[in-house]
């Protein structure tokens, strides 16, 4: 089935085929994002999962089509849409991705037709338009151009390429008349216009959700994660770790004599004294594994251990107070001393909802300022 085949428009088909393309693979990516830990995190295609995905989706996509051209007997099926995959996957995926997409693409087109001149002309002029591709991104990206001198770019690359097929006319690509020209020309302008206003979208929509998602998990005054997201992410650690027999270990974390250091050198020196905890306590989290720092509320920090068991959680809250206590806090021109109060819990059988696991740690915490402050209660210490 080639695009003039259709029973729908050829160009209204084409724009919601494009349209679908990208906004599947949006809605895929969102499912992904869902399911991350690091959800507030900046949504990037060029690693980690999201790479991995993309170079995916899009080899499957680049092999869907080429099984089309087989299917059809010459080239002319779908040059549009393999086009734009190609020069959409290359602007937005990077080099690494998109190179992996075209080999696959490349692979693909050897195994459904083999090594035919057809093939080696497809060989050479994807590689071309490639590199051409490639060397525009470049170009925008230095100098900083505005977006719609690439996307013009692309039209002239595509209205060339097609005046190309026209004048040499070649036997594996079938008859290319004016008409097929110069509507494929059109189409593929519209749609390179239609798919540019889909992805920018997207794109931003994505990032104001995210920076969305930032604001509602994130503390604002010490960049930690804040209350919600400690909530959440227990709710899934003890639900995670109850039936199992590794160790999930909690510390409550108070900072001592906080409202005097407020009233005595103002909110603005006690802003800094947080700011400073709350690094040293990432800092320190980031020697235990999987460890997550947060601020619940006010001079209150939380750190949740995955696979910890207690005595080592204990080692590593005496460890953090000694820190605490021997660091000097240069703020507004003073030089600060501060102590904090701990609590230590280990998730056992009893904790059937998160709600008494964490209940158990602040109970420790509290225990620790009943002693005189600058203490650390360890659950069931002997």
């Amino acid at each position: 089935m080639t695009e003039h085949l259709w029973f729908l428009s050829p160009l209204f088909t084409g724009i919601f085929v494009t349209l679908g393309v990208i906004v599947f693979f949006q809605i895929l990516v969102r499912s992904i994002i869902s399911r991350s830990e690091n959800i507030s995190e900046t949504i990037n295609y060029l690693t980690g999962r999201l790479a991995i995905f993309s170079v995916c989706y899009f080899s499957i996509l680049g092999i869907y089509f080429e099984f089309v051209v087989a299917r059809e007997g010459h080239d002319l099926a779908f040059v549009n849409f393999r086009l734009l995959l190609l020069f959409y996957v290359t602007i937005y995926l990077g080099k690494r991705s998109s190179a992996v997409i075209v080999l696959m693409s490349f692979l693909a087109r050897i195994i459904l037709w083999g090594f035919t001149a057809g093939t080696i002309y497809f060989f050479t002029m994807t590689a071309i338009i490639y590199l051409l591709t490639l060397l525009l991104v470049s170009i925008v990206r230095k100098w900083q151009l505005p977006q719609i001198f690439l996307i013009g770019s692309l039209d002239v690359i595509l209205g060339v390429l097609w005046l190309v097929f026209n004048y040499l006319q070649l036997p594996y690509f079938g008859a290319v008349t004016w008409k097929i020209t110069l509507f494929n020309i059109f189409s593929f302008v519209v749609m390179n216009a239609v798919l540019e206003f889909g992805i920018s979208h997207l794109n931003h929509e994505n990032d104001y959700l995210t920076l969305l998602s930032r604001q509602a998990t994130t503390d604002p005054l010490t960049k930690l994660n804040n209350y919600l997201s400690f909530k959440n992410d227990l709710e899934t650690q003890v639900s995670a770790f109850q039936h199992t027999k590794h160790a999930l270990t909690m510390l409550a974390l108070d900072i001592d004599y906080f409202k005097r250091v407020n009233d005595d050198h103002g909110h603005l020196t006690g802003n800094e004294i947080l700011q400073a905890v709350g690094k040293i306590l990432v800092d320190e989290s980031e020697k235990m594994p999987n460890a997550k720092v947060y601020r619940v509320g006010g001079e209150e920090f939380n750190i949740i251990m995955p696979n910890t068991d207690l005595p080592e959680a204990a080692k590593f809250s005496y460890h953090l107070q000694n820190r605490i206590r021997e660091t000097t806090f240069p703020t507004n021109h003073l030089k600060l001393q501060i102590t904090v109060s701990m609590g230590v819990a280990k998730l056992g059988p009893n904790d059937v909802t998160s709600n008494l696991f964490y209940e158990r740690t602040d109970r420790m915490r509290y225990h620790s300022k009943g002693q005189g402050r600058d203490q650390v209660t360890i659950e069931n210490e002997k």
